[in-house]
């Protein structure tokens, strides 16, 4: 009987070659010998094949030598692409946690040149870089949120608003929902000008987190940027119900009606009760937050553009309307009294406010109190030298 003996070559993988060469450092014949090997219809799916020549690349790029470093001038995509053949035709696993030790190397590479340039304030190649760390890692179907997170912070930073969208995206695909994530897309498709995908995140949150008053406050905004002011009112009297302790929510009531208020192309009985409702809330928010500084402020300014107002159609009445001038200036005077002691109590939470000065020097010298006005001059002088 005759016997047929195989050669220890033809007896070997067709990988094995490559694989020896990686081993013993020369990295040009293993890219050779591998690229061969990929190219064999016999292992162009072979995942040991891919998950080697992944391998190479990598090492052609983490290389000090000069000679290995030219033999690609972008070996990464290569590695990876390879990689990423591996693992799909890998469905066992086989070579699984293999390729997540390499792929976790690369992964890290990305995340501490992103911290690097984060800390160098380059945002926009922070924002990249924290994008590859994670995209790396979605090769080997692992979702990365803390990376996606850092991309979309980073991109808001850049004023990538696109690429912010981008990463938030990702993130909701990775599962990773949170009110606040909804808010920030939404938002950001509102600095678009995209109402209709503004809205459509806002609801989306709203489904996952029915309960949140943020969704209903970044809903607010979406109708206070779009000019849909009813929708807004409606929207922020149903969080003051949900939440009648926030007084941030009060406040904007307050500033919705305060809008109208000093809107001259409404109607004087729409503006009136405008006025009447801005009080209301402004004071609102102060009951639940007394040292509130913006609520002291926009109230004693309310205050003081209705008397200004009246002022205004006072000093344009003809001479011989003696009453009817009077009538409105002791208005004026009135509402100066009511302003006074919110703007006062504004100064006293951040007295180095030059608005609320100001205003405080007009009503002290409108109504006389010459030393007080004197002493706020001297304080506005102090500030801007």
């Amino acid at each position: 009987t005759e016997i047929y003996t195989l050669s220890l070559h033809d007896a070997l993988p067709i990988w094995q070659s490559a694989s020896n060469y990686l081993k013993s450092g020369k990295l040009d014949k293993a890219v050779e010998a591998i690229n061969t090997c990929v190219q064999d219809a016999s292992t162009s799916r072979d995942a040991k094949s891919w998950m080697l020549r992944g391998h190479i690349y990598l090492e052609i790029y983490d290389s000090k030598i000069d000679a290995f470093k030219a033999l690609d001038a972008d070996p990464v995509p290569k590695a990876l692409e390879s990689y990423k053949n591996a693992v799909s035709f890998d469905p066992k696993k086989e070579y699984y946690d293999e390729i997540f030790a390499k792929v976790n190397w690369m992964s890290d590479q990305y995340y501490n040149k992103a911290v690097d340039n984060y800390n160098n304030k380059d945002f926009k190649s922070a924002m990249e870089n924290f994008g590859r760390s994670a995209d790396v890692l979605e090769i080997v179907n692992f979702k990365d949120t803390t990376s996606l997170l850092n991309a979309a912070a980073c991109a808001t930073l850049a004023d990538e608003k696109e690429s912010a969208i981008v990463y938030y995206k990702k993130l909701i695909n990775a599962n990773y929902k949170t009110a606040n994530l909804f808010v920030s897309m939404s938002d950001t498709y509102r600095q678009l000008n995209d109402s209709a995908n503004a809205l459509a995140a806002v609801r989306q949150g709203q489904k996952e987190f029915p309960a949140d008053n943020r969704l209903f406050l970044a809903e607010t905004n979406i109708y206070l940027t779009f000019n849909d002011t009813e929708k807004a009112l409606k929207n922020l009297r149903q969080a003051l119900v949900q939440d009648p302790e926030n007084y941030t929510v009060a406040f904007a009531l307050g500033t919705i009606h305060d809008n109208i208020a000093n809107d001259n192309t409404k109607p004087a009985e729409v503006r009136s009760e405008a006025f009447n409702s801005a009080v209301e809330a402004y004071k609102n928010s102060l009951k639940i937050k007394p040292d509130y500084f913006d609520g002291c402020y926009n109230l004693g300014a309310l205050y003081v553009n209705k008397a200004a107002g009246k002022l205004d159609e006072a000093n344009n009445l003809p001479v011989d309307a003696t009453e009817k001038y009077e009538k409105l200036t002791g208005e004026a005077n009135e509402l100066l009294g009511l302003a006074l002691p919110y703007l006062e109590k504004a100064s006293e939470l951040q007295p180095a406010d030059l608005n609320t000065l100001f205003s405080l020097k007009q009503i002290y010298t409108r109504t006389h109190q010459n030393d007080k006005a004197k002493m706020i001059q001297e304080k506005i002088n102090e500030i801007q030298k």
